[in-house]
């Protein structure tokens, strides 16, 4: 009775589930291996991907034989489909080296729809199809449609409404006389004439207007329209441009300089302007008409002479700063007098300036500094003086008048000239000083402004500005419009200037402003944000291209305001708006021709361009245009001039862009790529900038025909691909972040709100170009993205490995799982009646986990196993060793076809030393070729419970072939898991190939092929994980034979001793003779030789067997002491010596032994005389072999033995509670290839795969667990609810057992006491409870703790005596405590019969003939004992007759 309680509590314990990582399920069909009872498990390997064996895989049999099966290719574009449930579906592939660019989902006259496929192809499938065919998904096959085209297909738009199929691309037109537009009518199956005839240039996307009335195509082409369209002179990029100087007649001019604007004086308000302003000229002539200075600064009104033969100086000084680039001075000519020579000084520097002019006489340049001449012919009413070294800052001038004509000097006025033009934000700056109403800037404010002083270093030069405070969250945006006065039409550069915050003690309160600029007489406005927080006084440009001169009914504008989206301020909940002055720079001139184009758009630093876009009467578009259904136009879009009737609001934007294209200094990388409808707006993206204004996006107002960029000016690289989803727009390309500084990151993906007017990023983006964009046929909340990337990141920076297929969920905004694509996806579309989606591109295969070498593998208690990844674990393509030059490829089923793997290297090894089926005696042992391990693999991999950190967190320690970063710092070889924490390393990092692992206390030994550690040592080495450094001086260096290179296999300690065995292939441990396997004291730090140690040769794989581990078993291909050849050995530990178990065909790889059986040991290597593979068993006399399915190429790298939660049928060798995973390269006859097969003693299944980045089979390398001491026992389970009524039952049952027991030992010990003396009730050492009653209570509290820990009496060892290191692979009894006290933990026999089988009840424990056991407990029952077998820490009852009767 009490046994059968036991085994309830232990049921009732299982009701408390392990939380699980799960990701893939184990398909019902593969053996249910029971991984939790393992602990935490990982397998590692050269694998990208891993998923669950299946019959209809990638790797199956059924698809390796059948060549005509679509499959992903690494030469070939693929067109495939995913499902629901995440499977991919290969339908075809195009002729090697062909591209699938374009997809759309057609509603044919299939019953169930076609897939349109495009691109640059011959054939699809073995059809012949040039460009673009048809898939029918009923029928499961591609057709061509028609001829197909004759060039590169790039864009399909299936218009289902109408029974059409646009195509796009280069293409000579397939019916009509234009290009490059292609249209197929799905009702007559047949290509038919595009009604605008077709374009001129490439067409890059075809999509429908919101309402489906047009159709929009952009790319790179342009179009013309007639010039006499209702926008000729109402656009910035349309009709005629003269830029016309404004300098008064009769003027000379040097270059440009008739079109530059005069300069205003500067002053300040409510103050006499002449007070703040010097003008001043003496000596003046004692003629009253002719002695007022003040003249000077104003044109046309009155003339200043100087005395009488007298030299004069002239000075107009103002209180600001200036920017000017010359001057225009007007002689004069009066009473036969004038200036002839003067010099020229700028203030406050008193700077002589260098002046170039023309020369009236001659019309050559010239340049003077201390005598340049003044025309004093009458004929010239001005002459201009540039500034030879350019434009320069000055508050004022001086000019000596130093020669004259007549009886003395004098001049009419003397301007200063701007570069460009100029306007202020404060009015009185504006102002002219002569009276009369003359052209000038004005400016006028919105909200609360306050002008203020910007105080200089120079006391006599002070700036105004305005100043506005504008709490955070107020709807009310200060703004100042600027309408600066601009004299000619020309091509400017338009800044706005912004004042330091650092001098003004401001910068807490600066964000951003936006501006926007109306240029031209009825064209588009120019939008953009800039940031005011500068630290000094800034210059911004904002706008460059054309700007229509000021009239009576134009005037260029600016406007500047607190952003709508500004940034938060540093400090505070209060803006600080600053508004000082636009100034503008005079780029470029038509040149006055009639005709000439509005060069809009050049680059920030770029000059414009000339170059025409008008031909005739005809404008020109460029990237975009629109075929509205209703026109009945016949003319050919791609050769004539159309009529202006059929411009649209998209044509404004192409002007604009065809004239920006023509003034850009890189205009061949120009296209439109995509084009989205939401509402009235289309927004149109791909490569191209109009400096200032929009950068590879812009938004098009249908309704206004208005062009308005996005905010930040749009985005800083080329656009692939935009799409509507819902009420935001999503773009995709080759982005970072927003076009201006100081803009949001974006990673190549971003989110644009139209309502809010703001960007958004999805999560991380992507690590590559985005090429496509789709809605998901399985949500409507889920964006479809492809293309050229690897991996998505997410908000908190973790980075998952997709390939180049990934799904984002809006409405979570997070990334959907999707498993993993290896290769790039280049188009994608959705179907309308089904759940597939469906994708194309260069794939070479697919996983639906991606684990960068390191998978986990955990399962339920009874569960199906599942496969998932280590969070945020990603490594490099490079890995930390050399690059191998080997290569590994999966098998051809059909046998005609054997690739070059790993193990076929081994027959040419082998026939230089002569082909053998047997080796004799004191041969020379074959040499094992090194074994490859392409990046990233993981081969190695242990636990560690670090007990000083807080919560005793378990880290995994993984070893193997790669690379990875955590920040700045570099991983490599090695690396450190924590959850929550991610990959750490050890510093300095580790080179080479790991192979080894193996903790010792808080040390970590390593070991592996050309392992070294920079200050450390090579071949082995030792890191201390309390400590976080390296052990130095430690360990004395492995040594290989000569000719040979180092490597250590395996590193293992046995039981728990502090005897550390390493193998590999080595001869000497520093100068210790030390072949293949040698032995290392923990304790005394020193190496010793088992017994009389191997000659020579390699060892692979090693385990141990006995119940103290007291044989050690070792696999590879070696001498023994006495010269002969073996494979596989044993060493003793008891007699230290060698004994070789039997003869094998050939070097040994891999070898475990079942449940530490020295009779039952299985090894797996090739044979030597034609590498064929094996595997093999020992029982103790001789080796037979186990399974004949693994075929030629195969390569096994480990054996493990694994837990089953369901028994199978016993066959064979193995038990039916256990199952031998073999790990490796594997192709197993009849059924395919697998990355780990599970034998079960009569046959192989399939049950892991695993997939390189090349779609190739990966190789599997190390199971690696955290529990050392778990059970193989096949636990019964019965049903949650029954389990729960009988817990309840029991518990009530066990209170009154607990009682009845208390009172029947009372009972014995009163009889006994009626028959002995007298003896004490208690202890002589104060316990207050006898020594009968404290036994049978510490019986029972053990037996509930043993259950409530999950053990149960026959389950593991209790919780509390687990150790700190945690097992290696093989390593199944590895937690022994030594020897026992009789006296403390019972008494010890030895078992006389086998006690195992299928009939064992729970809690009882199986047990072999001649087992040692401790008898815990032989009160309880006469027949039954309680024992605790000290080789697995395992407890439970065995029957009392089995045991010896002595002791």
């Amino acid at each position: 009775m009490a046994l059968n309680v036991l085994a309830m509590l232990h049921l009732l314990a299982l009701l408390l589930p392990l939380a699980m990582a799960a990701s893939t399920p184990a398909p019902s069909t593969l053996p249910r291996v029971d991984f939790s009872r393992m602990g935490t498990v990982g397998l590692g390997g050269s694998f990208s991907g891993l998923d669950w064996w299946s019959p209809s895989g990638p790797f199956s049999q059924s698809s390796l034989s059948n060549s005509s099966s679509p499959a992903f290719s690494s030469s070939s574009d693929t067109v495939f489909a995913r499902s629901e449930d995440g499977s991919y579906q290969a339908l075809g592939n195009t002729n090697p080296g062909g591209r699938i660019t374009a997809l759309c989902w057609s509603n044919s006259s299939d019953a169930d729809g076609s897939l349109v496929i495009a691109g640059s192809f011959t054939s699809l499938s073995g059809t012949t199809a040039s460009n673009i065919a048809i898939y029918a998904i009923s029928s499961s096959k591609f057709s061509p449609l028609g001829d197909g085209l004759s060039g590169p297909v790039e864009a399909l738009f299936c218009d289902n409404a109408h029974g059409q199929i646009w195509a796009g691309g280069n293409f000579t037109a397939p019916n009509g006389s234009g290009d490059n537009v292609g249209l197929w009518n799905v009702g007559s199956s047949s290509w038919t004439s595009v009604p605008f005839g077709g374009l001129n240039g490439p067409v890059r996307t075809i999509q429908p207007s919101q309402n489906g009335s047009s159709i929009y195509f952009g790319g790179r082409f342009t179009t013309s329209f007639a010039s006499n369209s209702s926008l000729a002179n109402n656009s910035t990029t349309s009709g005629n441009i003269t830029s016309v100087p404004s300098a008064p007649n009769g003027t000379a001019t040097t270059g440009n300089s008739g079109y530059l604007t005069p300069v205003t004086v500067p002053y300040s308000a409510n103050q006499d302007p002449y007070v703040q302003i010097e003008i001043s000229a003496s000596p003046s002539s004692s003629q009253r008409n002719f002695a007022d200075p003040h003249v000077l600064v104003c044109p046309g009104e009155a003339m200043w002479l100087a005395a009488d033969n007298s030299a004069a100086t002239v000075n107009i000084i103002g209180v600001n700063w200036m920017r000017a680039s010359g001057i225009r001075v007007t002689n004069a000519l009066v009473q036969g007098r004038g200036t002839s020579v003067f010099s020229f000084k700028s203030t406050p520097d008193n700077a002589q300036l260098s002046l170039t002019y023309t020369d009236p006489a001659t019309g050559q340049n010239k340049t003077c500094t201390d005598r340049c001449p003044l025309s004093t012919d009458p004929n010239v009413s001005a002459q201009d003086f540039i500034f030879t070294n350019g434009p320069k800052e000055l508050t004022g001038l001086q000019m000596q008048l130093k020669e004259w004509i007549g009886a003395g000097a004098g001049l009419s006025s003397v301007q200063l000239l701007s570069d460009g033009a100029f306007g202020s934000a404060i009015p009185n700056t504006n102002k002219p000083l002569c009276p009369g109403n003359l052209p000038s800037s004005s400016a006028q404010t919105s909200g609360d402004w306050t002008t203020k002083q910007h105080t200089t270093p120079d006391p006599r030069i002070n700036s105004y500005y305005f100043s506005a405070d504008v709490n955070v969250g107020s709807k009310d945006l200060p703004s100042v419009t600027f309408y600066p006065y601009v004299s000619s039409s020309a091509i400017y550069n338009v800044y706005i200037s912004i004042p330091g915050c650092s001098v003004l003690n401001d910068c807490a309160g600066r964000s951003d402003v936006d501006i926007d600029v109306y240029p031209v007489i009825g064209g588009l406005g120019y939008s953009s944000t800039i940031s005011e927080q500068v630290q000094d006084d800034t210059r911004t440009l904002v706008y460059t291209g054309p700007v229509d001169a000021s009239s009576d009914s134009f005037t260029p504008t600016v406007v500047l305001s607190l952003s709508k989206n500004a940034r938060s301020p540093q400090n505070g909940n209060t803006y600080t708006v600053v508004a000082d002055s636009v100034v503008m720079y005079l780029v470029d001139v038509s040149g006055g021709a009639s005709n000439s184009t509005r060069s809009a758009g050049t680059s920030i630093n770029g000059t414009a361009s000339t170059n025409s876009t008008m031909m005739g009467n005809a404008s020109s578009l460029f990237g975009v245009f629109e075929y509205a259904r209703s026109s009945n136009s016949t003319l050919n879009a791609a050769t004539a001039v159309l009529n202006n009737s059929t411009e649209t609001a998209l044509s404004r934007l192409g002007m604009t862009l065809d004239a920006a294209h023509n003034a850009s200094s890189s205009p061949t990388r120009w296209t439109v790529n995509a084009i989205a409808a939401l509402q009235n707006t289309v927004y149109v993206a791909g490569d191209f900038a109009v400096s200032a204004n929009f950068s590879n996006v812009v938004a098009v107002d249908i309704s206004s025909g208005q062009s308005k960029s996005l905010a930040m000016m749009g985005l800083n690289g080329a656009v692939r691909a935009a799409i509507i989803l819902g009420d935001k727009v999503y773009f995709g390309g080759d982005f970072t972040s927003t076009a201006s500084s100081g803009g949001k990151q974006l990673h190549r993906l971003a989110q644009w709100d139209p309502t809010a007017q703001s960007w958004s990023p999805l999560a991380g983006g992507v690590d590559g170009s985005v090429t496509e964009l789709a809605v998901s046929p399985t949500s409507a909340s889920q964006l479809i993205v492809v293309g050229n990337f690897t991996s998505v990141t997410s908000t908190d920076g973790n980075s998952t490995a997709s390939g180049g297929y990934a799904v984002f969920d809006t409405s979570s905004s997070s990334w959907a799982s999707t498993g993993l694509l290896f290769g790039n996806v280049s188009a994608a579309a959705a179907s309308n009646n089904a759940k597939n989606a469906y994708l194309a591109g260069r794939v070479r295969g697919s996983s639906l986990n991606p684990v960068s070498g390191l998978a986990k593998l955990s399962s339920g208690n009874g569960g199906a196993a599942t496969i998932s990844s280590w969070s945020n674990v990603n490594f490099g393509s490079t890995g930390s060793a050399p690059p191998s030059s080997s290569s590994k490829a999966r098998r051809d089923m059909d046998g005609t076809h054997l690739t070059r793997s790993f193990l076929s290297r081994f027959t040419q090894s082998l026939s230089v030393q002569g082909r053998r089926s047997m080796l004799s005696s004191r041969a020379t042992p074959p040499t094992i070729p090194a074994a490859s391990a392409p990046a990233p693999a993981v081969l190695a991999g242990v636990f560690w419970q670090n007990v000083s950190a807080s919560g005793k967190p378990e880290v995994t320690i993984i070893g193997g072939n790669f690379t990875s970063t955590n920040g700045s710092t570099e991983i490599e070889g090695v690396a450190f898991y924590t959850d929550g924490q991610g990959l750490r390393g050890p510093s300095p990092p580790v080179t080479g190939l790991v192979r080894a692992l193996n903790i010792v206390g808080q040390n970590v030994y390593i070991g592996g092929q050309g392992v070294n550690v920079s200050g450390v040592g090579t071949g082995l080495v030792v890191y201390d994980l309390e400590s976080n450094s390296w052990v130095t001086g430690g360990v004395s260096n492995l040594n290989p034979a000569s000719g040979s290179q180092l490597s250590v296999n395996g590193i293992q300690t046995r039981g728990d001793t502090n005897t550390v065995v390493a193998v590999g292939n080595f001869a000497t441990a520093g100068s210790l003779s030390c072949a293949a396997v040698c032995l290392w004291d923990a304790t005394n730090a020193q190496w010793s030789t088992p017994g009389r140690g191997l000659q020579s040769g390699e060892v692979r794989s090693m385990d141990f067997a006995g119940s103290s581990e007291e044989i050690l078993i070792v696999a590879g291909s070696f001498a023994l002491p006495n010269g002969d050849v073996a494979y596989v050995a044993q060493y003793s530990f008891d007699n230290s010596t060698w004994t070789a178990l039997g003869s094998l065909p050939g070097p040994a790889l891999a070898v475990v032994v079942d449940d530490n059986n020295a009779t039952s040991v299985f090894a797996a290597g090739y044979s030597d005389g034609d590498a064929t593979p094996y595997l093999q068993r020992w029982d103790g006399k001789t080796w037979t072999e186990q399974n004949s399915t693994l075929l030629p190429g195969s390569l096994v790298q480990q054996l493990a033995f694994v837990p089953l939660s369901q028994a199978h049928d016993a066959e064979g060798s193995i038990e039916n509670d256990r199952m031998l995973m073999v790990s490796g390269q594997l192709y197993l006859e009849d059924v395919g290839n697998a990355t780990s097969a599970l034998y079960d003693g009569a046959a192989m299944h399939p049950f892991l795969v695993g997939t390189t980045s090349s779609g190739e089979l990966a190789g599997g390398s190390s199971l690696f667990w955290s529990n050392d001491s778990f059970t193989f026992y096949v636990q019964k389970f019965l049903a949650k609810g029954l389990v729960v009524l009988v817990a309840i039952a029991i518990a009530t049952g066990l209170i009154l057992l607990l009682i009845l027991i208390f009172f029947l030992i009372a009972c014995c010990a009163r009889r006994r006491d009626r028959k002995v003396p007298h003896q004490e009730m208690y202890e002589k050492d104060g316990s207050d409870v006898s020594s009968i009653h404290q036994t049978v209570f510490n019986n029972v509290q053990a037996a509930l703790e043993q259950s409530l820990v999950g053990g149960g009496l026959g389950g593991a060892a209790a919780a509390a005596a687990a150790r700190n290191r945690h097992s290696a692979p093989s390593d199944y009894g590895a937690g022994r405590e030594g020897e026992y006290d009789d006296e403390e933990e019972g008494r010890e026999t030895t078992m006389r019969y086998d006690f195992e089988g299928p009939d064992l009840q729970p809690g009882e424990m199986s047990m072999k003939a001649g087992q040692r056991v401790i008898i815990l407990d032989d009160v309880q029952s006469d027949e039954w004992w309680y024992a605790k077998d000290p080789a697995t820490n395992r407890e439970g009852v065995v029957p009392a007759t089995y045991g010896e009767c002595d002791g």
